[in-house]
C-alpha cells in the first residue's frame, strides 16, 4: 500500500466534524475492500488530504474492477459482486459499501467510483472539511475526525 494525497501528491491533513469511529468505519471498509478483492500483491493506493474546502479520501486499487453494471449496484445494501463468494466472514454480506454510502451522506458528503474491468477500482469520499483543526472544536459543533 501506497499512502499519497488525494491526486498523487504528499498525504495531508483532512479534518472533517463528525462521528470519528464512523469516519473510521469507511476506511476500514474501503481499504478492507481492496485487499480483499484484489490479487495478493496488487498495488492499492490510500490518498488522503483536502481539495479545496473538502476533505479528500481515495482508496484505489489495480485488481479486477467492475462491469458497469455491477457498478451501479455496488452501493446497494446485500449486494455482492462476485456471486461465487459464501456469506460467512470472509465473503461479506454485501453491506460495506451500502453502510460507508449512509455514513459519508451522514455527514454531508459523499462517495464516488471509477473504475474499469481489468483495470482496478477507485473510490473517491469527499467530505466538508474543517478550516483549522485547533480551533474548531466549539461548544455545540460536535467532535472533528480527521481522515488520516
Amino acid at each position: 500500500m501506497t499512502l499519497t494525497g488525494p491526486d498523487g501528491g504528499p498525504p495531508t491533513q483532512a479534518s472533517v466534524h463528525g462521528d470519528e469511529a464512523r469516519l473510521l468505519q469507511v476506511v476500514t471498509n474501503l481499504v478492507g475492500n481492496a485487499v480483499a478483492h484484489t490479487p495478493s500483491g496488487t498495488p492499492v493506493r490510500i490518498g488522503v488530504g483536502t481539495v479545496g474546502d473538502r476533505a479528500v479520501l481515495v482508496v484505489e486499487d489495480a485488481g479486477p474492477g467492475l462491469t458497469a453494471e455491477q457498478a451501479a449496484r455496488v452501493f446497494d445494501r446485500f449486494y455482492r459482486a462476485d456471486d461465487s463468494r459464501s456469506r460467512t466472514p470472509d465473503g461479506g454480506t454485501g453491506l460495506g459499501l451500502a453502510i460507508v454510502r449512509s455514513i459519508v451522506t451522514a455527514h454531508g458528503g459523499h462517495v464516488e467510483l471509477r473504475t474499469v474491468p481489468a483495470e482496478g477500482a477507485t473510490f473517491r469520499v469527499v467530505l466538508p472539511a474543517t478550516p483549522d483543526p485547533a480551533s474548531s472544536h466549539t461548544e455545540g459543533t460536535g467532535p472533528v475526525g480527521s481522515l488520516a
